[in-house]
Formats: C-alpha cells, sequence, structure tokens
C-alpha cells in the first residue's frame, strides 16, 4: 500500500433544514468538511489512512474538526493549529439553483497555509500527494501548494490534484493569478480530477467530458478523471499511464440519494484508493470509485456519510 499524503482545508458544512432557500430553512446542522479533509477521511474509511496536512483555527469548531478527524484515524502530525476562526461553508437547499456553497470568514486560517511550514516528514515517507485546488484562492495557500507540487514531483511521488475551482473565494483582481496557479500544478500533476463546471470556470476549456480530459492531458498529466455527476466519470490516460493510453467510462451507480455533499470526494477517494494501491486494471479502479460516490449520497452529509471499503465491496457484489 502507497503511503499517501493528503493537502488542504478543513472546514465546517452548514447543512440546512427544512425550507426551499436558504433565507427560509429553520435552521442548520454543523457538519465536517471540505474536500481534502473528505478525500481523507475517505481514505482512512477505505483503509488507507493518509498523513493530512491541514489547518486548524483555535475556535470551538476547529476542536470539534480535529477530534473529527482523530476519531476517524487520520494522523495528527501534520495538523496546524492556527489563530482565527474555521471557515464555513453554507450549503444549499436540495433543488436550488446557482450555487451550493457560499463561503463565510476571511479564509485565512482555514487556506493561509504557508510554504515553510509543508511537512517534511510526511512527504519523505509519502509515495503519493493529493491536493486540493481551493487553497490556491489565498495567496499564501498557492505558494504553499505550488511548493508541494514541485517537492513531490521532484521526488518521484504520484502527483493527483482536484482542480475544485471556486470562484466565490477568489479576492478581486487574483483571478489570474488562481488561475495560472491552477495550470501549474496541473503541468506538475500525473493525475487531475475535475468537472466540466470547474474547468470551464477557469477558462482553460469549454469543452466536457473525455474531450476536456484530453484537454487537460495537454497540459501535462498522464490521467485525468472527469467526473460526471449522477452519470459516473469519464478517465483519459496517455501512453505515459501506468494503466497505458486509453478512455475508461462509467456510468455510475443508480441509487436513492439523499445528499449530494461530498460525492466527488467519495470518488476521488475510491479512485486514489486503488490506483495508489497499483491498480492498473482501470475499468475496476473507476466502478470501485462510482460505488465509494454511490453509497456516500444516501446519507445526509459529505464526509459522516463516507463509506467503508466493507460496504463498497458488498455494494460492488450486489451490482454484479
Amino acid at each position: 500500500m502507497a503511503e499517501i499524503l493528503v493537502a488542504g482545508e478543513t472546514l465546517i458544512d452548514l447543512i440546512p433544514g427544512a425550507g426551499e432557500t436558504l433565507r427560509d430553512v429553520d435552521g442548520f446542522a454543523h457538519r465536517p468538511g471540505g474536500a481534502p479533509a473528505n478525500v481523507a477521511v475517505g481514505l482512512s474509511r477505505l483503509d488507507a489512512a493518509p498523513a493530512f496536512w491541514t489547518r486548524l483555527g483555535d475556535d470551538p469548531f476547529g476542536d470539534f474538526l480535529r477530534e473529527t478527524l482523530v476519531e476517524e484515524g487520520v494522523p495528527t502530525a501534520a495538523f496546524e493549529r492556527v489563530d482565527g476562526n474555521t471557515t464555513l461553508a453554507v450549503v444549499s437547499p436540495p433543488g436550488v439553483d446557482g450555487r451550493r456553497f457560499r463561503f463565510y470568514g476571511s479564509g485565512d486560517a482555514t487556506f493561509g497555509f504557508e510554504p515553510e511550514s509543508v511537512p517534511a516528514e510526511a512527504l519523505a515517507s509519502a509515495s503519493w500527494v493529493h491536493l486540493g485546488g481551493v487553497a490556491l484562492t489565498h495567496p499564501d495557500g498557492r505558494a504553499a501548494m505550488r511548493e508541494l507540487a514541485a517537492a513531490a514531483a521532484e521526488r518521484g511521488c504520484t502527483v493527483s490534484f482536484d482542480v475544485n475551482y471556486r470562484e466565490d473565494l477568489v479576492p478581486d483582481g487574483e483571478r489570474d493569478a488562481v488561475v495560472d496557479a491552477v495550470r501549474e500544478i496541473v503541468a506538475v500533476s500525473d493525475v487531475v480530477f475535475a468537472s466540466d463546471e470547474d474547468v470551464a470556470a477557469t477558462g482553460i476549456s469549454s469543452r466536457e467530458g473525455e474531450a476536456l480530459g484530453r484537454d487537460l492531458l495537454d497540459l501535462g498529466p498522464h490521467t485525468a478523471v472527469v467526473t460526471l455527476g449522477e452519470a459516473g466519470a469519464v478517465v483519459a490516460s496517455s501512453a505515459a499511464a501506468p494503466w497505458g493510453e486509453r478512455t475508461a467510462r462509467h456510468g455510475g451507480f443508480a441509487v436513492d440519494a439523499v445528499d449530494a455533499t461530498g460525492a466527488g470526494d467519495a470518488f476521488t477517494a475510491g479512485l486514489i484508493a486503488r490506483l495508489s494501491a497499483g491498480d492498473a486494471d482501470l475499468d475496476a479502479a473507476v466502478a470501485f470509485a462510482n460505488a465509494t460516490a454511490a453509497l456516500s449520497v444516501r446519507e445526509e452529509g459529505g464526509m459522516t456519510a463516507l463509506p467503508s471499503k466493507g460496504a463498497v465491496a458488498s455494494f460492488l457484489a450486489e451490482r454484479a
């Protein structure tokens, strides 16, 4: 099993109660979240617990998030406790058009990673490094993630990157800097995760599905993973990939969905768990990742709904 290092934000998802819009919901439940945190916990539940470089505010929400990560078996060595309040991501009610997440807080505590704080010990033992794209919206976070990606690539680690572009978090006048950082990290990555919507918002490509994957391959990675929501995912790879030049498609699994928050992160965890373990059967790996995502939408919450390795295996056996 590969040693995995995940880097990025941990924050609070505020899940709305009953109501058609945010202005008339009857309250919120707080849940642990943040795409990289979801991936880290997802990997832990799949018996591939990673080191996790994250920043936790010194407020009660930061205490809650640390306790949650510890309970989930995520090693604490690379956690940073910093001054400031935890960022809140307010989730829109199901069926609401427009933005799914609205972020509240300065972001300094959650996204302000510092290059000099790159966890050298965790990096030294890692063979796979996964980065989340939201930290690129903060100037310090951009510098730190660039440093980590370059260092990991230089060490020969497999580098994976989730574009996860969030326009709402980009400060005025910094869009070009954020998009340049996205391009740079895509270029040094081996595996890139993205959705059509993510990439279209950056202006890097306006194409969809496999065509988008091929556009991403032109930027440098050997494998591009395009998630398609309930339609599953398509993966395009070049001859440089361990599984060779090919395209893998999987249409996902039909389930009774309750909450899609974090489904993409569940998919990412599932695919990294399989690929980092040396699985060269790309079709089987994508099916496993889609099963992980399908199980995650059957309960409310992103991180709290992530399935175990045994649950995914049982689900696949039932659907075989």
